[in-house]
Order: structure tokens, then sequence, then C-alpha cells
């Protein structure tokens, strides 16, 4: 049998593009050399967050905004609830990339936003020891998406719709055959019409002849005891973006940095060690200098510390998405380089690869993803 579209990885992206395909009636077969979800790739960590005041860059606010739309939806079908709209409070000098970042892309797009001076911050979140100057941006839209919980539903939605899952399989070659691609795999030799490589931070493996500009890191993820339970909104520091989530389940205070830190991944083959001293001390130096009533001195935080995650990273040049077709073979898409903030675009992302597979371009806007921005001599998509 020859599939309408194969899939190469089924961790975020290669989820929801699954999903969404096996929807329209495609026959799809997804591979993932692991079980997702699995602690391997760069969706480990239980919570991401979900914001559309995007401060990285106005265009994302499109995708994030229909994104929303999609986990509404997805959580309305389950009976549930994915994306939890607790609010989001941003932290920094007015002048810094995270607050006026933000308030610019409300500003072209039209979203609400709150916007608090220092003393207001202290007013309403006592648990933030604001630095003099800081102002902050509440977007109340926001919060945080239970990883795990989507993840599992969206596979499991996904086979029932008839997509053909196999995970732990991996596939180890693949060739244009000038009609198909022939795809080998650890369980034998598949065949599908297009073909789709959302494989994370393997993608450079799988699109060798690319030579793709991207880089794995490795960066951790605590979860601290609270010295007494307050009130704690998902948050963001415009101090290397420093972020964190709320005592959710009394399973700790998640924190990390997404602008700073991390170490270039050991053989991602093979489980990562554990964090060590020495990756979990500026984080919680961080945390100890702005929820000091939280965490208590620095002297005693390493105590508070009740378990450690590591997720990778794969980091384009310039941090921004890649989305777009093989310039050699163009049944052949790919989405990569997340960078460590595109879990909250997953089902914008899966509907913006479905479309491209099936009619060949989307009306979501990721023109600005295009692999042509590094390339001497661009392609258009």
């Amino acid at each position: 049998m020859t599939f309408d579209v194969a899939i190469i990885g089924l961790g975020t992206m290669g989820t929801f593009a699954c999903l969404d395909l096996a929807r329209r009636g495609k026959s799809v077969i997804g591979f993932d050399q692991f079980g997702p979800p699995h602690d391997r790739g760069s969706h480990s960590g239980a919570t991401r967050v979900f914001r559309t005041a995007y401060a990285e860059h106005a265009d994302y606010v499109p995708l994030a905004l229909r994104a929303g739309v999609l986990w509404d939806k997805f959580g309305a079908e389950q009976d549930t609830t994915f994306l939890h709209r607790t609010g989001m409070l941003s932290l920094g000098p007015p002048d810094s990339g995270l607050i006026s970042g933000a308030r610019a892309s409300a500003a072209v797009h039209h979203l609400t936003i709150e916007n608090l001076s220092r003393s207001q911050i202290r007013s309403r979140f006592p648990v933030f020891d604001v630095p003099g100057g800081w102002e902050g941006v509440l977007e109340p839209d926001a919060g945080w998406i239970d990883v795990n919980a989507t993840l599992r539903s969206g596979l499991d939605c996904a086979s029932r719709a008839g997509a053909d899952l196999r995970t732990n399989t991996r596939v180890e070659d693949w060739s244009w055959t000038g009609d198909e691609f022939a795809l080998q795999t650890s369980a034998g030799e598949f065949t599908a019409k297009q073909l789709i490589v959302t494989a994370g931070a393997w993608v450079s493996r799988v699109l060798t002849d690319l030579a793709l500009p991207l880089k794995v890191l490795r960066k951790v993820l605590i979860w601290i005891s609270p010295l007494r339970d307050q009130p704690l909104p998902v948050f963001a520091s415009a101090s290397n973006f420093f972020y964190g989530f709320p005592n959710i389940g009394g399973h700790g205070v998640k924190i990390a940095m997404h602008w700073s830190g991390g170490t270039p991944a050991a053989d991602i083959d093979t489980p990562q060690p554990d964090a060590m001293d020495d990756e979990i001390r500026p984080v919680l130096e961080a945390a100890v200098e702005l929820l000091p009533s939280l965490t208590g001195p620095m002297s005693d935080v390493f105590e508070r510390v009740l378990r450690t995650k590591t997720c990778l990273y794969t980091m384009t040049p310039d941090e921004h998405f890649l989305v777009d077709r093989h310039p050699q073979f163009r049944n052949l898409i790919f989405a990569a380089g997340f960078s460590g903030h595109g879990f909250k675009f997953a089902p914008a992302i899966g509907e913006a690869l479905a479309d491209l597979a099936i009619t060949g371009t989307t009306a979501l806007p990721i023109g600005f993803l295009g692999l042509s921005r590094f390339l001497s001599e661009p392609e258009k998509i």
C-alpha cells in the first residue's frame, strides 16, 4: 500500500499534522523512534506556555491566535481542557525586548493586554519582588498547556481517524523514486506520495542533504517546593526570559530560562544525563532574586528542588522556526528549529503542514519561516 502522506516524527508538530491529515480523509502513516510523549526530545517537562502578545516577532501573532482557537476546539471535542487560559504576566524594563515586543505585537494585532506599573504588580502579585524601573504586561488569554495529555489525546484521535501510527520504529533512510517516497524503517519498507519531516532534534540527520543551520541545546527544567502557597501566574522576566508556572496539582513550581543557558546536547541518541548543579544554579539564583518569598534564601533553595528534567532546543541562527518545502523534492515538507518556543503553535503548524501536503499552499502566514532566509541564493516556496 502506498500512503498519501508519511510523517517522520510524532512529537509536537508531527502529532497534529497526522491528526489533521487523517481527519481530512488522507491515508497517513506516522513514524517515531520513541513512544511519545517521552523525555528524549523537546516536549518533555509536562507544561508549556501559551501566549499571543508575541515579543519575538509580530508575525507569530496570527499563528498563535489560530493555535488558540484549535486548542480550545480540541479540548471541547475531548470534553477536557488542554489550554488553561489562566493569564500570563511578563515583567521587565519598558524598553526591554520582552515588554516592548509584547506591547508592539498587541498594538499591531489589537490584542487585549493590561499594562501594569511596578506598584500595581506589587499590589496584585506580591509574590514578585520587582526591581525598580520594571513594568508588567498582563495577558489574560495566555496560560499553560498540558503537554502529555495533548500529545496522548492527539495520537489517540489520529489513530481513531484512521492514521497508521508506528511508534518505537526508526526511519533509517528515505529516497524519492520519481513517483513516491520509499522509506526504509526498522519495521520494513513503506511508500508514500508525500513526506513530512517533523523529527525535532534529529531532523538534520533525516535531511542531511539540506545541511540545515541547526544546533541542539540541552536545557534544564526545575520544580521547587514553594515556602508557602501563594498566587502565582504563569510569568516571564526580561532577565534572560526567566519563566515559570504556578504550583499545578501540588507538583511544585516549575522554573527555567529560555534566553540563556543551555549547552550543546550530548549524543542525542542516548538519554541526556541528569541536570548538574552548575546548570541548576543560575535558574535558582533568578528565582531567589524575583521570587524570594516563594524560594527563601539562596543558601536553602537547593533543598527545595523537587526534581529536574532536561529538554532539547533545536535552534536556528535567528531562533525563528523553519517551515518549508524541500528545494529539490517538492513533495517533501519539513518543520524544524522550533527553538524552545514552538509547542504553543502545534495545532496551527499541523494544519499548515496538512494544507501544504494536500493543496500545495496554506492560508496561514508561514512565509517568514521559510528556508530561503538562510540560503545565499534564495529559492521561493
